[in-house]
């Protein structure tokens, strides 16, 4: 079995509020739908980010997969164009979003990252396309 790629990751937090207003005013991220106190449902080009609120999802009598999953830290990555860098940092610093760290990549690309976090302390990073070598 191949899989073509990541359909969707899904995060935590217990301030669905304050991780709508960070990712769709501040990122830019879709919004689809949303369940007020329980879910958020975003958008990229071609990926899901889910946002859950812990807090009501590890109490709920009926879910429809099942499976819980404790509250934690997680880390995305969304990619850009190389030659988008500069103008994602200077978004970054527009928003009044601490960059945490920045990374050049011994590669053969060049490949760099940038790294800040969510509200709820989740790991962000925006990475300069290709660092994978994973086809569109």
């Amino acid at each position: 079995m191949k899989f073509s790629k990541i359909a969707e990751t899904s995060i935590y937090s217990s301030n669905l509020e304050k991780m709508k207003e960070f990712y769709v005013d501040k990122l830019g991220l879709e919004f689809v739908s949303e369940q007020k106190g329980r879910h958020l449902f975003l958008k990229t080009d071609k990926n899901m980010l889910l946002i859950f609120n812990y807090e009501t999802s590890m109490v709920e009598k009926e879910s429809k997969h099942g499976a819980t999953t404790p509250p934690s830290m997680v880390h995305i990555a969304f990619e850009i164009e190389s030659l988008e860098y500069e103008q994602a940092k200077k978004f970054l610093q527009s928003k009044s979003i601490q960059i945490e760290q920045e990374i050049e990549w011994p590669n053969d690309i060049k490949s760099k990252s940038i790294y800040f976090r969510d509200p709820a302390g989740n790991l962000v990073e925006f990475i300069t396309k290709n660092f994978w070598n994973i086809a569109d």
